[in-house]
């Protein structure tokens, strides 16, 4: 069974080339564009959660870092990794995801060989 992976990010774009590259490596992708959508997903179907979540940071609404520290203290949702997606190449960024427990931390524009490397690592399929 392949492992799922659900990505939010308020940009159809990059959920469209992210849902791309997954999928073609083998992993179930399925979006959410924000923090509500995910919830729904989440509360949905509570006994498929995903293996992973991948956050973009600025979204209208909640954004990622806000998400992400709700994830981590939530006990359904703690153990599921997050890989934080973002457009802000500052240092600082990456510090608060692994500050709030993100497993990951990439930078946009970024190559979709790396994603995938990246998920795979992080989902030990590699």
């Amino acid at each position: 069974m392949p492992k799922r992976i659900v990505v939010v990010d308020d940009d159809k774009e990059v959920q469209e080339i992210v849902t791309f590259v997954l999928s073609r490596n083998g992993f179930e992708v399925v979006t959410a564009s924000n923090g509500h959508q995910l919830q729904y997903l989440l509360s949905s179907s509570p006994a498929i959660l995903p293996d992973l979540i991948i956050l973009d940071i600025m979204m209208p609404g909640e954004d990622g870092y806000r998400i992400c520290s709700g994830l981590r203290s939530d006990p359904q949702t703690q153990h599921i990794p997050v890989m934080i997606i973002t457009g802000h190449a500052e240092g600082i960024y990456e510090r608060i995801s692994v500050d709030l427990g993100a497993a990951q931390h990439m930078t946009k524009p970024f190559h979709p060989l790396e994603l995938a490397e990246k998920v795979k690592v992080l989902l030990g399929e590699e």
